[in-house]
């Protein structure tokens, strides 16, 4: 990827495919409104895909493989991070061999992207402990950075889905008080808009490909349009963001 020109970056997330292309998913057809994206996200052209976990609902090889074969269509690399819903012995193995990376660090645009790892087996909260967190350590100083990660890492404002958030968030922010040029954390799992300034960082939601709520409620509240993404123009030293919608 080009340093000196933007780089145009497409989060996708929470696409809960399951094994069964039929199966219902809080009322949608996740195969289905994952496919409603597919012109929009050609018009949108991203110099790289990220998907940033709950790809599949039950962990199923063929849910990867569906999702697999819906990236490579847009002919630009594709990165990755599993949620809590994922199996990464299952995942793995499948993205690896179609290149996919997962980091733990990519260049785009002149700028360094991290890709961090807060899920853990059976488990619907996050958690990033030293080893997860290492990443952050021995960054370039002088390149702006952005940060992937499944869980928010602060609350959204929903009690459904805060209370399984991520977990010993301080251990986050302490390391990203270090990181001169960090400007945001962009994560999913929480299936709707949000966009939050936190110690001068800016939190972003992706939403869901295949279900969302409404923001701010204390139990998921359908009604928020489907399926969406997430945008960004990465510039130098600023960058650009906004939901993408069929």
């Amino acid at each position: 990827m080009n340093r000196s020109m933007p780089a145009k970056i497409l989060q996708v997330s929470d696409c809960h495919l399951a094994r069964d292309p039929r199966a219902d998913y809080r009322g949608q057809n996740a195969d289905a409104n994952l496919a409603l994206l597919t012109d929009a996200v050609r018009r949108r052209a991203p110099d790289l895909l990220m998907l940033t976990g709950d790809l599949s609902e039950d962990g199923s090889a063929e849910s990867y493989e569906r999702i697999r074969d819906w990236a490579e269509q847009f002919d630009c690399p594709t990165a990755w991070i599993p949620g809590n819903h994922d199996e990464r012995g299952v995942m793995a193995p499948i993205f690896d061999a179609a290149g996919f990376r997962s980091g733990p660090v990519i260049d785009a645009g002149g700028w360094q992207l991290v890709l961090l790892d807060s899920a853990w087996p059976n488990d619907p909260g996050g958690e990033l402990d030293d080893q997860r967190l290492a990443p952050l350590d021995g960054l370039d100083a002088d390149r702006p950075t952005g940060i992937f990660v499944h869980h928010q890492p602060v609350p959204v404002g929903a009690a459904w889905i805060d209370k399984v958030g991520m977990r010993k968030a301080d251990g986050l922010w302490a390391r990203v008080r270090r990181i001169e040029n960090a400007r945001f954390i962009a994560f999913g799992h929480v299936h709707q808009r949000f966009r939050r300034a936190h110690e001068g960082i800016a939190c972003l939601a992706c939403p869901s490909t295949a279900a969302n709520s409404l923001p701010a409620t204390p139990r998921f509240t359908p009604g928020e349009t489907t399926p969406m993404a997430r945008w960004f123009v990465l510039d130098q030293s600023k960058f650009h963001t906004g939901y993408l919608a069929a």
